[in-house]
Protein backbone atom coordinates (compact mmCIF):
# COMPACT_ATOMS: atom_id res chain seq x y z
CA UNK A 1 0.00 0.00 0.00
CA UNK A 2 1.38 3.39 -1.03
CA UNK A 3 1.51 5.53 2.13
CA UNK A 4 4.31 7.92 1.21
CA UNK A 5 3.87 11.63 2.09
CA UNK A 6 3.43 12.40 -1.61
CA UNK A 7 0.61 9.89 -1.98
CA UNK A 8 -1.11 11.22 1.15
CA UNK A 9 -0.93 14.76 -0.25
CA UNK A 10 -2.51 13.55 -3.49
CA UNK A 11 -5.47 12.23 -1.52
CA UNK A 12 -6.23 15.68 -0.11
CA UNK A 13 -8.73 17.44 -2.43
CA UNK A 14 -7.38 20.53 -4.17
CA UNK A 15 -10.08 22.77 -2.69
CA UNK A 16 -9.19 21.62 0.82
CA UNK A 17 -5.47 22.24 0.24
CA UNK A 18 -6.25 25.75 -0.97
CA UNK A 19 -8.47 26.41 2.04
CA UNK A 20 -5.87 25.07 4.46
CA UNK A 21 -3.08 27.16 2.94
CA UNK A 22 -5.17 30.32 3.00
CA UNK A 23 -6.06 29.60 6.63
CA UNK A 24 -2.37 29.32 7.52
CA UNK A 25 -1.59 32.59 5.74
CA UNK A 26 -4.47 34.45 7.39
CA UNK A 27 -3.54 33.18 10.86
CA UNK A 28 0.13 34.04 10.30
CA UNK A 29 -0.75 37.56 9.14
CA UNK A 30 -3.01 38.16 12.13
CA UNK A 31 -0.34 36.92 14.53
CA UNK A 32 2.27 39.22 13.02
CA UNK A 33 -0.06 42.21 13.06
CA UNK A 34 -0.72 41.56 16.74
CA UNK A 35 2.94 41.02 17.64
CA UNK A 36 4.81 43.33 15.24
CA UNK A 37 2.25 45.84 13.97
CA UNK A 38 1.45 46.81 10.39
CA UNK A 39 5.04 47.49 9.33
CA UNK A 40 6.22 44.12 10.58
CA UNK A 41 3.55 42.18 8.70
CA UNK A 42 5.39 42.06 5.37
CA UNK A 43 4.63 39.41 2.79
CA UNK A 44 8.03 37.83 3.41
CA UNK A 45 7.44 37.67 7.17
CA UNK A 46 3.93 36.28 6.71
CA UNK A 47 5.15 33.58 4.31
CA UNK A 48 7.94 32.64 6.73
CA UNK A 49 5.54 32.46 9.69
CA UNK A 50 3.11 30.32 7.66
CA UNK A 51 5.98 28.12 6.45
CA UNK A 52 5.17 28.61 2.78
CA UNK A 53 7.15 30.19 -0.04
CA UNK A 54 6.60 33.80 -1.02
CA UNK A 55 5.46 32.54 -4.42
CA UNK A 56 2.84 30.32 -2.79
CA UNK A 57 1.55 33.26 -0.76
CA UNK A 58 1.27 35.42 -3.87
CA UNK A 59 -0.57 32.62 -5.65
CA UNK A 60 -3.37 33.00 -3.09
CA UNK A 61 -3.08 36.74 -2.42
CA UNK A 62 -1.44 38.61 -5.27
CA UNK A 63 -0.71 41.72 -3.20
CA UNK A 64 -0.34 42.65 0.45
CA UNK A 65 -3.44 44.84 0.13
CA UNK A 66 -5.50 41.86 -1.07
CA UNK A 67 -4.43 39.85 1.96
CA UNK A 68 -5.10 42.74 4.34
CA UNK A 69 -8.60 43.22 2.94
CA UNK A 70 -9.29 39.54 3.54
CA UNK A 71 -8.13 39.90 7.14
CA UNK A 72 -10.74 42.59 7.80
CA UNK A 73 -13.47 40.32 6.46
CA UNK A 74 -12.15 37.46 8.56
CA UNK A 75 -12.09 39.39 11.83
CA UNK A 76 -15.59 40.83 11.39
CA UNK A 77 -17.27 37.65 10.08
CA UNK A 78 -18.85 36.76 13.47
CA UNK A 79 -20.98 39.93 13.16
CA UNK A 80 -22.74 38.67 10.03
CA UNK A 81 -26.34 37.51 10.40
CA UNK A 82 -25.11 33.91 10.66
CA UNK A 83 -22.15 34.81 12.87
CA UNK A 84 -21.34 33.60 16.36
CA UNK A 85 -21.94 36.94 18.10
CA UNK A 86 -25.71 36.68 18.16
CA UNK A 87 -27.81 35.09 20.93
CA UNK A 88 -31.10 33.25 20.64
CA UNK A 89 -33.66 36.00 20.07
CA UNK A 90 -36.26 34.05 22.09
CA UNK A 91 -34.36 34.61 25.35
CA UNK A 92 -35.77 37.19 27.79
CA UNK A 93 -34.29 40.63 27.22
CA UNK A 94 -31.88 40.68 30.22
CA UNK A 95 -30.46 37.23 29.39
CA UNK A 96 -30.29 38.07 25.70
CA UNK A 97 -28.36 41.27 26.37
CA UNK A 98 -25.89 39.47 28.65
CA UNK A 99 -25.44 36.65 26.14
CA UNK A 100 -24.89 39.05 23.26
CA UNK A 101 -22.28 41.12 25.07
CA UNK A 102 -20.37 38.03 26.18
CA UNK A 103 -20.54 36.43 22.72
CA UNK A 104 -19.46 39.63 20.98
CA UNK A 105 -16.56 40.03 23.38
CA UNK A 106 -15.36 36.44 23.35
CA UNK A 107 -15.71 35.94 19.59
CA UNK A 108 -14.63 39.35 18.27
CA UNK A 109 -13.78 42.40 20.30
CA UNK A 110 -11.79 40.74 23.08
CA UNK A 111 -9.66 38.55 20.82
CA UNK A 112 -6.05 39.12 19.75
CA UNK A 113 -7.30 39.04 16.15
CA UNK A 114 -9.36 42.17 16.79
CA UNK A 115 -6.36 43.98 18.20
CA UNK A 116 -4.44 42.85 15.12
CA UNK A 117 -7.17 44.35 12.96
CA UNK A 118 -6.69 47.70 14.67
CA UNK A 119 -2.98 47.55 13.93
CA UNK A 120 -4.06 47.12 10.32
CA UNK A 121 -6.63 49.94 10.43
CA UNK A 122 -4.15 52.42 11.88
CA UNK A 123 -1.20 51.28 9.80
CA UNK A 124 -2.91 51.39 6.42
CA UNK A 125 -3.50 55.16 6.53
CA UNK A 126 -0.33 55.43 4.45
CA UNK A 127 -1.96 53.31 1.73
CA UNK A 128 -4.95 55.35 0.45
CA UNK A 129 -6.28 52.55 -1.76
CA UNK A 130 -6.24 49.99 1.03
CA UNK A 131 -7.66 52.47 3.52
CA UNK A 132 -10.53 53.28 1.15
CA UNK A 133 -11.33 49.61 0.67
CA UNK A 134 -11.22 48.97 4.41
CA UNK A 135 -13.46 51.96 5.08
CA UNK A 136 -15.96 50.63 2.54
CA UNK A 137 -15.86 47.28 4.29
CA UNK A 138 -16.37 49.03 7.63
CA UNK A 139 -19.51 50.74 6.35
CA UNK A 140 -20.91 47.41 5.19
CA UNK A 141 -20.10 45.77 8.52
CA UNK A 142 -21.56 48.67 10.51
CA UNK A 143 -24.82 48.66 8.57
CA UNK A 144 -25.15 44.88 8.78
CA UNK A 145 -24.49 45.06 12.52
CA UNK A 146 -27.18 47.70 13.06
CA UNK A 147 -29.77 45.68 11.13
CA UNK A 148 -29.00 42.42 12.92
CA UNK A 149 -28.73 44.06 16.34
CA UNK A 150 -32.20 45.59 16.02
CA UNK A 151 -33.53 42.28 14.71
CA UNK A 152 -32.22 40.51 17.81
CA UNK A 153 -33.44 43.34 20.08
CA UNK A 154 -36.77 44.45 18.55
CA UNK A 155 -37.77 45.96 21.90
CA UNK A 156 -35.32 48.78 21.24
CA UNK A 157 -37.10 49.76 18.03
CA UNK A 158 -40.42 49.67 19.86
CA UNK A 159 -39.43 51.59 22.96
CA UNK A 160 -36.44 53.84 22.20
CA UNK A 161 -36.75 57.08 20.19
CA UNK A 162 -33.37 56.54 18.45
CA UNK A 163 -32.84 52.79 17.93
CA UNK A 164 -30.15 53.30 15.30
CA UNK A 165 -28.28 55.48 17.75
CA UNK A 166 -28.43 52.72 20.37
CA UNK A 167 -26.98 50.21 17.90
CA UNK A 168 -24.20 52.63 16.95
CA UNK A 169 -23.41 53.35 20.60
CA UNK A 170 -23.23 49.64 21.48
CA UNK A 171 -20.93 48.95 18.53
CA UNK A 172 -18.73 51.94 19.41
CA UNK A 173 -18.48 50.82 23.05
CA UNK A 174 -17.44 47.30 22.05
CA UNK A 175 -14.85 48.65 19.63
CA UNK A 176 -13.50 51.03 22.25
CA UNK A 177 -13.23 48.28 24.84
CA UNK A 178 -11.40 46.15 22.28
CA UNK A 179 -8.87 48.89 21.55
CA UNK A 180 -8.32 49.40 25.29
CA UNK A 181 -6.98 45.83 25.43
CA UNK A 182 -3.75 47.18 23.91
CA UNK A 183 -3.09 48.43 27.45
CA UNK A 184 -3.22 46.79 30.87
CA UNK A 185 -6.88 46.31 31.72
CA UNK A 186 -7.94 44.60 34.93
CA UNK A 187 -10.59 41.90 34.92
CA UNK A 188 -12.75 44.11 37.13
CA UNK A 189 -12.57 47.03 34.70
CA UNK A 190 -13.42 44.76 31.79
CA UNK A 191 -16.32 43.03 33.54
CA UNK A 192 -17.76 46.33 34.77
CA UNK A 193 -17.65 47.78 31.26
CA UNK A 194 -19.37 44.76 29.70
CA UNK A 195 -22.00 44.59 32.44
CA UNK A 196 -22.78 48.28 32.02
CA UNK A 197 -23.16 47.76 28.28
CA UNK A 198 -25.59 44.87 28.82
CA UNK A 199 -27.57 47.02 31.27
CA UNK A 200 -27.68 49.81 28.69
CA UNK A 201 -29.18 47.46 26.10
CA UNK A 202 -31.83 46.31 28.58
CA UNK A 203 -32.67 49.89 29.52
CA UNK A 204 -32.98 50.90 25.86
CA UNK A 205 -35.43 48.05 25.25
CA UNK A 206 -37.57 48.66 28.33
CA UNK A 207 -40.66 50.89 28.11
CA UNK A 208 -40.28 54.17 29.94
CA UNK A 209 -42.23 54.39 33.17
CA UNK A 210 -45.42 56.41 32.95
CA UNK A 211 -45.05 59.89 34.46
Amino acid sequence: MDSTPASRRRRIPQTLRVKNTQRKLIDAALQLLHEEGFKGATLQAIAHRAQVSLGALQHHFKTRDALMERLVQEVMAPLSAQGSAWPDHSLPLPERAQDFVQRAWQNIFGTPHYQAAWSLFLGCKSSPTLFTHINQQRLLVDNAFYVQFLHIFPEIERHHPAPQGVAATVFAALRGAGVLEFFDVTATERETCLQTLADTIVQAGTPAAAP
